[in-house]
């Protein structure tokens, strides 16, 4: 399926819905959805892995600290079929044990390629530390193990993710059902 240039409006793409404000349009190759990733986290992201491999932490860039909170870039060209895995921790004794976990893929600040959602079929969750290797490195495993909302919400991260990835951010927070979790994105 085609994704046309849509303002503020939900667009489809392949079987799963994208959320974004603007949505830069497919290219005549379909293939790349975004050039890198914005991530803020309570706690903090752990390791990152794209279709199985982790990231280079030469690919990941600290832009905001806050008492341990992160938001970091990911430099990440994101194609079309890639999956992420995101290893994300949060410490129930810091602060009430709130937490958060958002990402944005963006062409550039305010173009997005996806963001987290927790109604979007498209992000899964594992937190069997028995099963994650397989999640990580099996694209479709678990997937049926939708991700969460999250019920002690870090209230930062919102403003965070705005101000990294753009005042048009309109994802939401996700998380798995412990305080140790992956997250998978797989594009559609």
């Amino acid at each position: 399926m085609q994704v046309n240039y849509l303002k503020g409006m939900f667009v489809v793409l392949g079987a799963g819905l994208l959320f974004g404000l603007s949505v830069r349009p497919v290219q005549a190759d379909g293939d790349i959805v975004a050039n890198y990733v914005i991530t803020s986290a309570d706690d903090f992201l752990v390791d990152v892995y794209h279709n199985g491999e982790v990231v280079p932490d030469d690919s990941r860039h600290m832009l905001s600290e806050r008492f341990g909170a992160t938001s970091e870039r990911i430099d990440l060209q994101v194609h079309r079929g890639d999956w992420i895995v995101f290893h994300v921790v949060s410490d129930r004794m810091r602060w009430g044990g709130v937490r958060y976990f958002a990402a944005a893929g963006l062409f550039e600040k305010n173009e997005f390629g996806f963001v987290s959602h927790p109604d979007s079929c498209d992000w899964s969750a594992c937190d069997d530390t028995s099963r994650v290797a397989k999640f990580i490195a099996k694209k479709n495993f678990m997937s049926d193990k939708p991700a969460q909302k999250i019920t002690e919400l870090w209230l930062d991260g919102q403003g965070l993710m705005k101000q990294f990835a753009g005042d048009g951010w309109n994802g939401e927070p996700l998380w798995g059902c412990s305080r140790d979790t992956w997250l998978k994105f797989i594009v559609p």
